[in-house]
């Protein structure tokens, strides 16, 4: 009975491995092969166990022989799971009609299929270290630009100038420039400045007359308008009719004169020729009455003609002179009404504009002085004098002022001739870019090694790191160098290479590069294969961190003794 108990179990064995092998392993041929091989090799086993159990009692053999009874249950079971899982797969990811559905994987942590050719690597504890490095320029101590910051002048002629790269000391001349263009425009500025100070005196007089007599004159005119008016108003209601009336009177008192001085004539003559009187009497006031009369008809015609050019020719003009004398001293008034504040106002412009005037010639004067002044170019400090700008580790305009310095040339205005620094150097500036920023920031302690100091590893400590780029992609940086008591030759605008070490981790859990994976659809995501039960891949996410050559630090999802795979796996289909 025991015989037929381990027959049995041996046929229910082999027909699990061949469902396993039928509907799970087929893809897998080479783990197929390895699964079988074993599964025969525990049937053997199970061949020379049988005839140790041949000994035993018989209520083992029934517990035996009901476990034997369960197998066949479970790998109808497991055969069904088998199944079920097959029909998940190919409906994401469909084929072409041609083809034949294939079986698919059971469980997701089972899916990829791993050739066995795929390199792997064993995860492993190692130091991580991130170094930088800058290609650094030596700034000076200090330094102090010598420009031609002419403010009213334009340029100068150089007489002499000292060389490039020579020691100077405060104070020492650094350049003589021909002055006298320059003098002679300080002197006409002082002459043209005295000139407006008088025009301005004078035009500050007369404003001040003009401020009383316009008011004053403006009241005169009100005041001849009235009495024009008045005068105007009297003479046609009253004066002109008056002036008519007398002239009439004249002229009726001289014909009343004449009748009357021709009635005694007449009636003396009719007396004299009745009366006694002597001849001589009678002509002698005959005669002077006859004078009388003729002196009557003078008077009365001179009257007749008086009134006659009055009334024809004198009258009518008295009445256009007065009426046109009273429209003048109106429009005189009106026009003096606008012609007098607008002349003030004037004035008292011309006496602002030429105060203006009067400081731009102070200032162009002053402007003229200080160009004079920047013309006696001397050392501020001791040190070395170049020629040109030094502008973050780099020497601007130098090969132009070659030219610019030498006896003759003209310096133009702006032109900055000599930079003078001072030594020992004490500083460096380099540039990184926008991925180093997280590394780089102030009190980031390194070394500094000069290019013409190989080996010569100087400290350094970032002082100084700029906020804004200076140029695409481009920060500057700037750190403190200590220097030796010996001298090493470096001078500012020299090179060097800054190193800085800005990670560190000793036992940080490493993988190579190339083993971890981005996600398609989520870039931010990272995952490695991982060889899990039974050697079969496993994928996995993972936190990674800095990276190291061609290895990376992981942070989370992996530990020390863990097998990666180095190539990207296919889930099968």
């Amino acid at each position: 009975m025991n015989t037929t108990y381990g027959t049995l179990l041996k046929a229910l064995v082999a027909l699990s491995v061949l469902i396993w092998v039928t509907w799970v392993a087929k893809p897998f041929d080479s783990s197929a092969c390895a699964s079988t091989a074993a599964v025969e090799e525990k049937g053997g086993k199970a061949d020379s166990e049988e005839s140790e159990k041949e000994e035993k009692a018989e209520d083992s053999a029934a517990q035996e022989k009901s476990a034997a009874e369960q197998s066949p249950k479970d790998g109808a079971k497991k055969e069904a799971e088998a199944n079920g899982s097959g029909k998940e797969k190919p409906a994401q990811e469909a084929k072409p009609a041609a083809e034949p559905p294939k079986p698919a994987v059971a469980p997701s942590q089972e899916a990829p299929a791993a050739n066995p050719a795929t390199p792997t690597h064993t995860v492993t504890r190692g130091l991580v270290k991130v170094e930088k490095s800058y290609t650094a320029v030596f700034q000076p101590k200090a330094a102090a630009e010598l420009a031609l910051r002419f403010q009213a002048w334009s340029q100068a002629e150089v007489v002499e100038a000292v060389e490039h790269g020579t020691p100077v000391k405060k104070g020492d001349v650094l350049v003589r420039f021909k002055t006298d263009d320059l003098d002679r425009a300080i002197a006409d500025q002082k002459r043209s400045l005295e000139a407006a100070r008088r025009s301005l005196k004078d035009s500050e007089e007369l404003l001040a007359v003009m401020e009383k007599s316009v008011p004053f004159d403006l009241e005169s005119l009100r005041i001849g308008l009235e009495q024009s008016e008045q005068d105007a108003k009297r003479y046609f209601d009253v004066e002109r009719d008056l002036l008519v009336r007398s002239y009439e009177m004249s002229l009726r008192s001289a014909k009343e004169s004449l009748d009357y001085e021709r009635a005694e004539l007449e009636q003396l003559e009719k007396m004299y020729k009745a009366d006694d009187l002597t001849e001589e009497t009678e002509e002698l006031i005959l005669r002077r009455q006859r004078f009388a009369v003729e002196r009557a008809e003078l008077s009365f015609l001179l009257a007749q003609d008086l009134h006659e050019r009055l009334m024809g020719i004198d009258l009518p003009r008295r009445d256009a002179d007065m009426k046109r004398d009273l429209e003048r001293m109106k429009l005189i008034a009106a026009r003096s009404q606008i012609t007098l504040p607008a002349a003030l106002i004037e004035q008292r412009r011309s006496v602002e504009q030429q105060k203006i005037d009067l400081q731009r010639a102070e200032e162009r004067l002053a402007k003229l002085e200080g160009d004079r002044k920047l013309l006696d170019c001397r050392a501020p400090c001791d040190g070395i004098a170049y020629y040109g700008a030094f502008n973050r580790g780099e020497w601007s305009g130098a090969a132009t002022l070659q030219s610019k310095l030498k006896p003759g040339g003209m310096a133009s205005k702006n032109d900055v001739l000599f930079t003078v620094v001072q030594l020992p150097t004490e500083k460096i500036t380099f540039s990184v870019g926008e991925a180093d920023l997280r590394w780089i920031e102030a009190g980031l302690e390194g070394t500094v090694e000069p290019k013409a100091r190989p080996r010569a590893y100087l400290p350094v400590v970032v002082t100084q790191v700029a906020q804004v780029p200076i140029a695409a992609d481009k920060f500057e940086v700037t750190a403190e160098v200590t220097m030796p008591k010996r001298s090493l030759g470096v001078v500012p605008g020299m090179t060097g290479t800054a190193h800085f070490l800005v990670y560190v981790k000793k036992d940080a859990v490493l993988v190579p590069s190339k083993a971890i994976f981005t996600e398609e659809l989520d870039p931010t995501r990272r995952y490695v294969w991982v060889k899990g039960k039974a050697d079969r891949p496993e994928k996995r996410p993972v936190e990674v961190g800095e990276s190291a050559g061609e290895s990376s630090e992981i942070l989370d999802g992996l530990r020390e003794g863990e097998t990666v795979f180095l190539e990207k796996l296919k889930l099968e289909e």
